[in-house]
């Protein structure tokens, strides 16, 4: 009876405290959420970025193209049907040139914040989109990100892009 009431405590102690470290982020796990993100986005792969957003996902840009400064929010379930559409037409282009018309995107981290505690990550990004050697957009973003159960989430953030036509 003793043994399994201790077996029952460690148990639940162990429980626990998996429970609470799979809630702390750290910068190797926001590194490593970036490449899989910039991955999953060369190989079209919407449902790896939709599955990385959290049910409070919100994004705030300020898209500079024909008109300058538009303001645009988007809600988890707008940013998943809009990443979806993109990577279809990604992909459409990318099939019907046989790979030749390919977008070249790269990223760069510029900062790294976890919170006291390591419950969430701020991280701010620089990333670029080009043609061959014709640069298409640039966005500068801040994102915030944590864990549950050991998988990375997207909260959103706020950024900034500029479309160069």
């Amino acid at each position: 009876m003793l043994g399994k009431l201790v077996l029952g405590m460690v148990l639940v102690v162990g429980g626990v405290v998996a429970y609470e470290h799979s809630k702390r982020i750290d910068e190797s796990q926001v590194r490593a959420h970036m490449e899989a993100s910039l991955a999953a986005t060369r190989t079209f792969d919407s449902r790896f970025v939709c599955d990385a957003m959290a049910h409070d996902f919100s994004l705030h840009m300020i898209e500079h193209v024909a008109d300058p400064g538009a303001r645009i929010a988007t809600l988890r379930e707008d940013g998943c049907r809009n990443v979806r559409e993109a990577f279809s037409i990604m992909r459409s282009l990318s099939e019907r040139t046989g790979g030749l018309l390919a977008l070249d995107l790269s990223y760069a981290i510029t900062r790294i914040d976890i919170a006291p505690g390591g419950r969430h990550a701020m991280v701010e990004t620089t990333s670029t989109v080009k043609l061959g050697p014709r640069l298409l957009m640039r966005t500068r973003s801040k994102e915030r990100l944590s864990t549950w159960l050991w998988r990375v989430r997207s909260h959103g953030g706020e950024g900034q892009s500029w479309t160069y036509l």
